[in-house]
């Protein structure tokens, strides 16, 4: 891997759907109070399920392409600042500038009349209220004069009621090479960042951290250490999340991720990544589902694979799930094109394939996403994703075997987790028409796959509750 080893291409996500067949056909008393509810009870779940299968192949095709892309794609580290060697070199210039800003008087006085101590000392600690942005910061460096190294310090408190952040706190290490006020020689030696949110957010408080492999003053590391860790708030089912990446130019290296759930539970993902940018990829899911895989990312040569098995705990139907593709990667605006195949082998032996064709294309800063869908049963759909930088937005088509037609839109997150909005007609006819959806359903879904919804059908409201596993439970609003 060369060139580009720690760039970010945030390539979408989303595959689709696999799945469904929507309404049963009527009995022979259609009027039936009975077979009424019956019809009911099976669309709600059909939808459910439905729902969940489009989580899930929004999840693989996430995954899928990440796996193609390298060790920073791959590595899901939760905190912004850390997330690769990019942001935080570009994190920690942000500081020194906060920093600067507000001590870089008190340095010039002292350069002035020589006052700066030789050895370790404090050259200034300023502390100062932003009106602007509702903070209290407080500054610090301590420079050493024998060796030219500076820790600084940049404290944020006292925040305005309405914002999210109660602390704030970054220490940067560096070697200033004994000019102070010159960017252009510091070498960053170490990053460590901690905030802790106010009571009532769903983030109680996250930490990072980044120790670059050595590096000429004036350039970018072409690897290093990264280190995240967010706690939760204790309404949240998940409790924490901890990740590595270890990456090292010419060694290849490696990546862990663990998330514990408030039940007791975890779910666990590890990457191994190799010099010539090949590498294996693991995950359990706290179910006990396994995904085991190789990859071939597209770094040195434009061209990627990948091959998945997920293989499900005994007795669940399906059994298990296998993924394979090869993409191209356009070097000049980084998109992809290929194709997807997933095999599906049921609990009686049974295979469902599907295929998905893949392309995508950018305008300016906009990054949009297509994918068609073919089953072999003859249902297809088309999905579009539009790029943004908190959050993809994503919408679809899919028609059944038996016609009913779904139309979805969803908000799918970095961290994998996806609010989802569907709606089921008749068939296309009927939605072309402006008939009223037969059923309406409102799901968010976990990063684990687990989440909950609601779905409404012919007047009647449903609560369903999504397992790991992707069974649901339903139970009807009295």
């Amino acid at each position: 891997m060369k060139g580009k080893r720690f760039s970010t291409w945030t390539f979408t996500l989303v595959l689709c759907l696999l799945l469904m067949s929507m309404f049963a056909c009527s009995s022979e008393n259609p009027t039936s109070s009975d077979n009424n509810d019956d019809q009911v009870n099976e669309m709600v779940q059909s939808t459910s399920s439905s729902s969940v299968g489009i989580y899930k192949n929004i999840s693989s095709f996430r995954q899928v392409t990440n796996l193609i892309q390298g060790p920073v794609a791959i590595a899901d580290l939760d905190v912004p600042e850390v997330k690769d060697p990019n942001a935080a070199m570009n994190f920690a210039r942000s500081i020194k500038q906060k920093a600067f800003t507000l001590g870089v008087k008190d340095l010039k006085v002292l350069s002035k009349t020589g006052q700066i101590a030789f050895g370790d000392s404090v050259i200034w600690d300023v502390t100062e209220r932003n009106d602007q942005e509702g903070v209290t910061y407080r500054v610090s460096l301590i420079y050493d004069s024998q060796t030219g190294h500076a820790r600084l310090f940049v404290v944020g408190f006292d925040y305005l009621g309405g914002h999210p952040l109660e602390y704030d706190s970054t220490e940067i290490k560096a070697d200033l090479n004994f000019t102070i006020l010159d960017d252009s020689d510091d070498v960053l030696l170490s990053l460590e960042n901690l905030k802790r949110y106010k009571p009532g957010q769903l983030i109680s408080e996250e930490s990072g951290s980044f120790v670059p492999d050595a590096h000429a003053p004036g350039t970018e590391p072409a690897g290093g250490i990264l280190m995240s860790e967010v706690k939760y708030s204790d309404s949240s089912f998940i409790s924490s999340t901890t990740a590595t990446l270890e990456f090292h130019e010419g060694q290849g290296g490696s990546y862990m991720r663990t998330t514990k759930f408030s039940d007791g539970s975890e779910s666990s993902e590890e990457a191994t990544f190799n010099v010539d940018g090949t590498g294996t990829f693991s995950e359990l899911r706290r179910d006990g589902t396994r995904i085991d895989g190789t990859f071939d990312s597209a770094e040195e040569d434009g061209k990627g694979a990948f091959s998945l098995t997920t293989t499900f705990p005994a007795g669940h139907d399906p059994a298990s799930v296998r993924e394979s593709g090869e993409f191209d990667i356009n070097a000049s605006d980084s998109t992809i094109s290929g194709s997807f195949e997933r095999e599906v082998t049921l609990l009686n032996g049974d295979v469902e394939r599907e295929s998905v064709m893949v392309n995508q294309t950018r305008v300016g800063d906009v990054l949009t996403t297509s994918l068609n869908v073919e089953n072999a049963d003859g249902s297809n759909g088309y999905i579009t994703i539009t790029e943004s930088p908190e959050v993809d937005q994503v919408s679809g088509e899919w028609t059944n075997t038996d016609e009913t037609f779904l139309v979805f839109t969803a908000e799918s997150y970095p961290d994998d987790s996806v609010h989802l909005d569907a709606k089921v007609y008749e068939n296309e006819v009927a939605f072309e028409a402006g008939a009223e959806p037969s059923v309406s359903a409102v799901f968010d879904f976990y990063p684990d796959g687990s989440g909950m919804g609601v779905v409404t059908a012919d007047g009647k409201i449903y609560d369903v509750i999504i397992h790991p596993d992707g069974s649901v439970t339903i139970t009807a609003r009295e």
